[in-house]
């Protein structure tokens, strides 16, 4: 008899269940979190998502994919819960789709099991959190779960309906976070991989290359708009870089401050940021932290630089942001990295790479902020009395939960570890995974490396970026004791 599909298993009566569990524990999370936190926790980002959506503005700083999901719940709901309520709907389809397709293709000896994973996975504290936030984070979060769930079951079942709900999930999460485009580099190789049919593997190969063309072409079409040049950076990436070789500059010896770029232009970039050297020592707590302030900061070089440079110009400050990142930035931070790559490691990537497996920096979980009132982009954009300030009714979930965060976040990883230890000693039991099998564990393993690596490169890290990997860790690890409870039962 020919098993179901998953697209038909998703609906039969023995998954409905778990669809309530799921829903139970999420809405549960929910009401814990708004009964504490009656508006959505904000940041600097979410005002500048908020500030798109009313204007119709792209700005360069971000994708326009989140500011547009606001626009389409305002359409619906002028209250602000409807965004909690919205990302939360969009949380429990996309984790049940990831979740059961775990179940379908390696199925628990008992509904119990299922049923924790389930809860483990979906009550996050992290997650839970940030459904209540203003924030592009569970979007991206959610587009991930449906992208890792339809590649399973491409891999299992090379279906077609899989290949095109796995095409439009890349194509929004593109428009929601620029990280996405790493994901090539985790779903190509997959793709070369998958043996037969041989149309299909290049279908989703020609697909994922053409959605991520559609992408670049629209993004120097932006760029044109934005100031008449045609390009793909938009000097987001410059700014980074830059900010992240800033973390260098206070600990070169003397020999190394003896090196200077060719170019004139950055010879006098790199003058002007070593007379910085303190108060970047002093930011990066000697050396300790990795920060973003360095590229939002006005009191530190690279705001410095810019704010000269758009009165020599005459040219508006989003101009010049741009201009100065995808040009002068980008190479600067370049040279920085690429002449002193061992202090590099040593004070940005190492402190980043510390907080893979142990994030202490909450962010916006522990910095809930009361929203004066008459605070116009919240006010206006919502149904609120200008003159209601905005305040917690208390903040017992970050006084009890945030404490925690970091441990569990180091729990998955050793829940993680097991599984990998698990699976290489089940080898001794001679009992090979099938090769659709291994094709799925490699496929959540390298997302999980270029994921991890990318935002590590990238950015200074703050917990709400390790959300997606909570349920990504588990579920690794539910694939591989599943193995090896198989192998155990063939050798017996």
């Amino acid at each position: 008899m020919k098993p179901d599909s998953y697209f038909r298993f998703l609906f039969k009566k023995a998954q409905l269940l778990d669809w309530a569990v799921l829903t139970v524990t999420v809405t549960i999370g929910c009401l814990l979190v708004t009964g504490s936190y009656p508006y959505p926790g904000t940041i600097s980002d979410s005002f500048g998502y908020l500030a798109a959506a009313i204007g119709k503005n792209y700005l360069a700083y971000r994708p326009f994919g989140y500011s547009g999901f606001l626009q389409a719940v305002h359409l619906v709901s002028k209250s602000i819960y409807s965004i909690v309520i919205s990302q939360a709907i969009i949380y429990i389809i996309s984790l049940g789709l990831f979740l059961l397709a775990v179940k379908k293709y390696y199925p628990p000896q008992h509904k119990g099991w299922f049923w924790a994973l389930i809860v483990l996975v979906a009550g996050s504290p992290t997650a839970l959190f940030l459904l209540d936030t203003i924030l592009s984070d569970v979007l991206f979060c959610c587009l991930i779960f449906v992208l890792l769930a339809m590649m399973m079951v491409m891999i299992k079942e090379r279906s077609w309906l899989a290949l095109g709900l796995y095409g439009l999930a890349f194509f929004a999460a593109l428009h929601t976070r620029y990280g996405a485009m790493f994901f090539l580099f985790a779903f190509l190789p997959i793709f070369a991989f998958i043996k037969k049919p041989r149309f299909y593997r290049l279908s989703a190969i020609a697909l994922t290359l053409a959605i991520f063309g559609v992408f670049v072409l629209q993004v120097e079409h932006n760029m044109s708009h934005e100031i008449g040049k045609w390009q793909f950076s938009t000097g987001f990436d410059g700014w980074q870089l830059s900010n992240n070789a800033l973390h260098v500059l206070p600990f070169l010896d003397e020999e190394e401050l003896k090196e200077i770029p060719e170019d004139d232009m950055l010879q006098s970039i790199h003058s002007y940021c070593l007379g910085f050297r303190p108060a970047l020592r002093e930011a990066t707590d000697d050396g300790k932290q990795a920060t973003a302030v360095f590229l939002w900061g006005n009191d530190y070089p690279l705001k410095q630089m810019t704010f000269a440079y758009m009165q020599a110009s005459r040219k508006t400050y989003y101009e010049c942001w741009i201009l100065v990142g995808s040009t002068y930035y980008k190479q600067y931070g370049r040279w920085v990295i690429s002449h002193f790559p061992g202090k590099f490691f040593r004070y940005f990537l190492l402190p980043n790479l510390q907080r893979v497996f142990f994030p202490n920096n909450l962010e916006v979980i522990c910095s809930y902020e009361n929203v004066e009132a008459g605070k116009n982009v919240i006010v206006d954009w919502f149904d609120f009395d200008k003159y209601t300030a905005l305040t917690p009714r208390n903040d017992q979930y970050s006084r009890v939960f945030a404490p925690m965060l970091p441990w569990i976040d180091l729990l998955t990883w050793v829940i993680f570890l097991a599984g990998v230890a698990v699976l290489l000693v089940s080898r001794r039991w001679r009992a090979p995974l099938p090769g659709d099998t291994r094709l799925v564990l490699w496929m959540l393993f390298l997302f999980g490396c270029v994921y991890y690596g990318s935002t590590v490169f990238a950015s200074p890290i703050v917990i709400r970026y390790w959300m997606p990997m909570h349920a990504v860790k588990f579920c690794f690890a539910w694939i591989a004791f599943r193995c090896a409870e198989k192998s155990v039962s063939l050798h017996s």
